[in-house]
């Protein structure tokens, strides 16, 4: 397709976007109807003052997770503009570019107006516009005929983090009434499977919030770049440096916004996280830096292991406990040969190997340094291009002081992620970086998850069949069984909402091979995107703001979201769509009459009433502070959320994310390691046809797909595009701004590129958040594998591996 060349306000005009430019020139070209009308409205008042504004609160819901509130700005009915909403936190009083253009967003020319029907095959955009209730008898007339013929597990739910509040979460509680399958999008969850079992959850107040990153001497950011996709915390961070003379070391392969602030930037090979944490544990031990107080009185290494089946020597071996009571404690042994429970011996120790009873045992601390000492600085270093003296540096930096070691989600997205995560937090366990100010809680324990607002245990009503849960891309593995472990995979229907599959799922080419199978597609969303031009029925919902609701994400507010506007053209909220369906169903004894019983019933916990939260007050207040912050950080008193009690880099058991029938090395997972990427790695034979690391990026102008037509945005980036090293892209003959075509096995794209000396040579990095037609050709999620590891099924974006070449366009 043919670019053309121009400028709006001096901002170059993309291809294949809608509304490309200024408000001013939408205006111009007559697109637009509902917003046009909006911007002359702006210079009548400022002109007669006819029409004062009304203001309502708002929150942003979908994806970030920051979940701000703001001001909902309304005149003559119509949402105008948004603002910033005071809280009584200063730092909580926010809106980022993405809320400052809701607005757009409502009165967006995609916006989907009213329930419509393939009439064409799939994915060719081929419609006819149908009545809600013909929709509605639709999909549940088809519901009940594929329970009845194949089950009720046929029929299918999918739902995204677009809209993360009780209304839209609604859907899954149907999904349980009805016995269906929910399929879980599986992303991030690396991330959230792994710090239970390894450091325990804390839930409630405290726990080492934002604020405490004022008390670390160093501040470690290791694989996210808090400029671009966390951008309401990273303040904190560069507070901590200016006003309290923090230190920050980024760890990360690109160099980002946030590295370019730092005191010292560590350039990593993607993929080798893990084995640079074991190298500065390997530092720490051999250099007499380990903290071993610390490691007796806080974490699981004087306990002592059994050699035969790896599990923990408790009292019931012994004959001083039965097996399986609260008191079957953890043995561990005194200097004096004298043995105890855990926590109970003073001094413990935490070496050696013994025979205990006739049972050969070793101390779990003894085991974790054989792992660590195969991890020399010069091996790590030739494995990670990371200089010997660099990871030294690291190791005595992080265990100089108190310090907070933040990890992201870049760690993730790579099939060896589950390891490297349990090898960054045990090598902080060696160097003593818990239950101190200046700690902070690991990775997403930040403590500060609003209390008293439980909104998801609503998603199983008492009494209700209950869902079978398959993650997906395991389920893309099992598609040749047919298996999910011992479970049949047979769904004929599939109903999504707030999400799009293709634009943020991997193995989007596998999901088409599966949903040659689904009998319906059904896909609800607020504007046309990717996976609703694939379906066979389309239901138009409600922006945030044409409906009412309450969010309660990591700020430790409960925010108020009022009605700020009648819904738009034929459009419904989640919940009413939902309502409908319960109906038809003839499940309405699970259902909730209307959002206010819906709502008084995520409050109807002893949590929330103890701290007098209630649906009424939140209307009532807007927004209401469930805790104020306060100093204490998680494990200060030396107990923490897990099985133990202790920290555990040894784990006794493996908790599963999912069973879909794998096999797992129970010896090799109790562990912190290192291995290769299963795909992503330079000695793998693939390697040879595509050289390229394939990787992305969060973006400040998108949260995941939402936001990418947004005109206002656009004028920023009108188009994708894909940032390589120079070194790579004169190799194969493609010059600074060409458009070019990534390839692999899988799948082909094509885009613009933009040289980027900050890109290590031999990966690429692509912006996050663009949908398929906003492409000269192909799609970007295409390309992307579905492997997955025994221990978690999750969607590792950045295990992939491309080529380059310059396209024609």
């Amino acid at each position: 397709m043919k670019h053309v060349e121009g400028t709006i306000l001096g901002a170059a005009i993309g291809r294949r976007s809608f509304l490309k430019g200024s408000a001013a020139a939408v205006i111009a070209a007559g697109l637009g109807s509902s917003l046009c009308e909006s911007q002359p409205a702006v210079a009548d008042e400022k002109k007669t003052g006819a029409s004062e504004d009304i203001v309502k609160p708002g929150t942003c819901r979908g994806g970030c997770g920051a979940g701000c509130q703001m001001n909902v700005h309304v005149r003559d009915g119509k949402i105008v503009k948004t603002s910033r909403r005071k809280q009584s936190d200063p730092d909580v009083t926010r809106v980022c570019n993405k809320g400052l253009t809701h607005a757009l967003r409502v009165y967006a020319e995609d916006r989907l107006k009213y329930p419509m029907k393939r009439v064409g095959e799939r994915g060719e955009g081929k419609w006819e516009q149908i009545s809600w209730d013909e929709a509605i008898t639709t999909i549940s007339d088809k519901w009940k005929e594929v329970a009845e013929k194949h089950g009720p597990r046929a029929n299918g739910f999918l739902c995204g983090s677009g809209n993360i509040t009780p209304d839209s979460q609604h859907g899954k509680r149907l999904c349980s009434a009805m016995g269906a399958t929910l399929l879980d999008a599986a992303q991030d969850r690396v991330f959230y499977a792994s710090f239970p079992p390894i450091v325990g959850s804390f839930k409630g107040a405290g726990g080492g919030g934002r604020n405490d990153l004022k008390n670390a001497k160093h501040i470690f950011i290791w694989g996210f770049n808090p400029s671009e996709g966390d951008s309401q915390t990273f303040h904190y961070f560069l507070r901590a440096k200016v006003e309290h003379g923090a230190k920050m070391i980024v760890i990360d392969p690109t160099f980002t916004i946030a590295a370019s602030k730092t005191d010292l930037f560590v350039p990593i090979h993607p993929g080798t996280d893990g084995a640079l944490a074991l190298a500065m544990a390997n530092v720490l031990v051999n250099e007499g830096l380990a903290k071993e107080d610390f490691l007796k009185s806080d974490t699981v290494a004087p306990c002592l292991v059994k050699e035969a089946d790896g599990k923990y020597l408790r009292l019931s071996d012994i004959g001083k406990a039965t097996v399986g009571a609260p008191e079957d404690k953890c043995v561990v042994r005194a200097e004096d040969g004298s043995l105890g429970a855990l926590g109970e011996v003073a001094n413990p120790v935490i070496r050696g190997t013994f025979a205990i009873e006739g049972i050969e045992v070793r101390t779990a601390y003894d085991l974790l340094l054989e792992r660590v000492s195969e991890w020399t600085p010069e091996k790590a270093s030739e494995i990670c291009d990371v200089p010997v003296e660099t990871i030294r540096e690291l190791a005595h930096l992080v265990q100089d002081g108190h310090n907070s070691v933040n990890i992201g989600l870049g760690l993730d997205h790579v099939t060896n992620g589950m390891a490297t995560f349990s090898s960054i937090l045990s090598m902080c366990m060696i160097a003593g970086q818990y239950g101190h100010p200046g700690n902070t809680a690991k990775g997403m324990f930040r403590g500060e998850i609003s209390i008293g607002w439980m909104p998801y245990g609503l998603a199983n009503p008492k009494g209700a069949p209950g869902s079978q849960v398959f993650y997906s891309p395991a389920l893309l593995n099992c598609m040749e069984s047919k298996k999910y472990g011992d479970k049949d995979i047979n769904i004929k229907t599939l109903y999504i909402w707030d999400h799009n599959l293709f634009g943020t799922q991997v193995g989007g080419v596998r999901w088409r091979k599966f949903l040659e199978d689904v009998e319906l597609l059904v896909v609800a969303d607020v504007v046309s995107t990717s996976t609703t031009n694939y379906a066979d029925i389309v239901l138009p919902a409600c922006h945030y703001f044409e409906t009412e609701t309450a969010s309660g994400d990591d700020t430790r507010y409960v925010f108020h979201n009022a009605k700020s506007a009648e819904p738009l053209y034929e459009s419904k909220s989640d919940f009413d769509i939902f309502k409908m369906l319960f109906e038809k169903m003839d499940l309405q004894e699970y259902d909730f009459k209307d959002i206010d019983e819906l709502m008084n019933a995520v409050f109807d916990n002893p949590t929330a009433k103890k701290i007098n939260l209630t649906w009424d007050r939140v209307k009532e207040e807007g927004s209401v502070l469930t805790f104020e912050p306060d100093d204490r950080v998680m494990g200060q008193e030396g107990t923490y959320g897990t099985p133990t009690g202790r920290l555990q880099f040894y784990q006794e058991s493996i908790p599963l994310d999912t069973d879909y029938g794998q096999t797992i090395d129970f010896m090799k997972e109790r562990l912190p390691y290192w291995e290769p990427p299963m795909e992503a790695w330079k000695e793998n034979p693939l390697a040879e046809k595509y050289p390229l690391v394939f990787t992305s990026e969060r973006s400040k102008y998108k949260v995941h797909t939402q936001y990418t037509r947004v005109p206002w945005l656009l004028e920023f980036e009108d188009e994708p595009y894909v940032a390589v090293n120079p070194v790579d892209c004169e190799a194969r003959g493609i010059a600074d701004g060409d458009y070019i075509r990534m390839f692999n096995d899988r799948g082909t794209c094509t885009l613009r590129v933009r040289f980027n000396n900050g890109i290590r040579p031999g990966m690429v990095v692509i912006d996050h958040g663009w949908d398929l037609d906003q492409f000269v050709d192909g799609f970007y999620c295409d390309l992307l594998g579905y492997n997955v590891t025994p221990v978690v099924a999750n969607s590792y974006y950045f295990d992939t591996l491309i080529e380059i070449e310059k396209a024609t366009v």
